[in-house]
């Protein structure tokens, strides 16, 4: 017979409480208060639990370092402008709080769970501020589920998760209603990999809004490619190569979104008279271009402010910290979706 094995989750959901307060029941930390900590200890000796070699590190001595984990970390991540907005949003947050910042990238599934065993194991970090996973990756469960102070820097499943996120959704959702209005009636829509849950999101509010304006949706104006600059270009001359007509283009982030208007005037097609273009992540490039990128703005400056604001507050165990942190989308209009700066 299969032997079960109880896990920090399961005694958290069985006490009533969340996995982090849990862990810092199970290892004797004075912010839990006498009742909590008494019935958690209970559960876990009436499950009999077995605490992992993650749960007593949380007993060690505090490294004043937060963790900033990139999993496994595609090749072009720090050639992106929102890497370095991100940074100085965290950055900000930690030098005030005299923390320092450790950095962990991996190229390789194998290679990131390497890397989170030496930080969760070691006691090398505080705590982890975690950059979104592809929803495959089966490292992040596991990161998680540990205990280990984290904050995670999307949309989580469960609500005893601290995170911070981008309305994906509802940018993607405004987006495509603005070019609606303007009356663009074969939207394209260029997603990132599917594999993230944000390109999911922001698909799920171009399918939205074109319900809700009564078009029909049309997967051949939907196309797949990875945030860069050349996929953005790339798109457009595959969609010219299989002939489909389309007038607006919502890409996924502005780099995908200059690629593309630099695809159609090489073909001699004008932005915006022809296609009207938008992008999101409001780039400082975005307004350089010719003409400027209409995008949504949805600050990962901010973003990255938040999530360290919360790990110190959760480390000093300040109270009125929420759990979830939605931080908002704003539609930015300028030349390319043809409304004009005052649209």
């Amino acid at each position: 017979m299969t032997k079960v094995h109880i896990t920090l989750k399961d005694i958290a959901r069985v006490a009533g409480v969340s996995t982090a307060t849990a862990s810092l029941a199970l290892s004797g930390d004075p912010r839990v208060n006498i009742k909590t900590k008494k019935s958690v200890e209970e559960v876990a000796k009436r499950l009999k639990y077995v605490p992992n070699e993650i749960g007593r590190s949380l007993r060690a001595r505090k490294a004043e370092t937060i963790a900033l984990i990139f999993p496994n970390t595609p090749h072009n991540a720090f050639s992106h402008p929102y890497f370095v907005q991100l940074l100085e949003g965290i950055t900000e947050v930690l030098v005030e709080n005299s923390f320092h910042l450790l950095l962990s990238t991996s190229p390789t599934e194998l290679d990131e769970s390497a890397a989170y065993d030496k930080i969760l194991r070691n006691r090398r970090a505080d705590g982890i501020i975690l950059w979104p996973a592809s929803i495959k990756d089966r490292n992040i469960l596991k990161i998680i589920e540990s205990g280990f102070p984290l904050v995670y820097l999307g949309k989580w499943l469960h609500d005893d998760v601290m995170t911070v996120e981008r309305d994906e959704f509802g940018g993607a959702y405004k987006v495509t209603s603005h070019l609606l209005q303007l009356g663009r009636k074969r939207i394209v829509h260029i997603t990132g990999p599917l594999e993230y849950q944000v390109s999911i999101n922001r698909l799920d509010g171009y399918k939205q809004a074109l319900q809700d304006n009564k078009i029909l949706y049309d997967s051949s104006l939907v196309i797949e490619k990875d945030f860069s600059l050349e996929a953005g270009t790339n798109a457009v001359a595959e969609l010219r190569g299989r002939n489909v007509e389309f007038d607006g283009i919502f890409a996924g982030n502005d780099l995908m979104a200059i690629g593309a208007m630099k695809g159609l005037q090489k073909l001699g097609i004008s932005v915006p008279r022809d296609v009207s273009i938008v992008g999101c992540d409001n780039i400082e490039m975005a307004n350089l271009t010719n003409p400027a990128l209409t995008t949504i703005d949805q600050s990962i400056r901010q973003v990255g402010k938040i999530a360290a604001e919360k790990m110190i507050a959760f480390l000093g165990s300040t109270k009125g910290q929420e759990n979830q942190t939605i931080v908002p989308a704003q539609l930015i209009v300028r030349e390319s979706c043809g409304a004009g700066e005052e649209g």
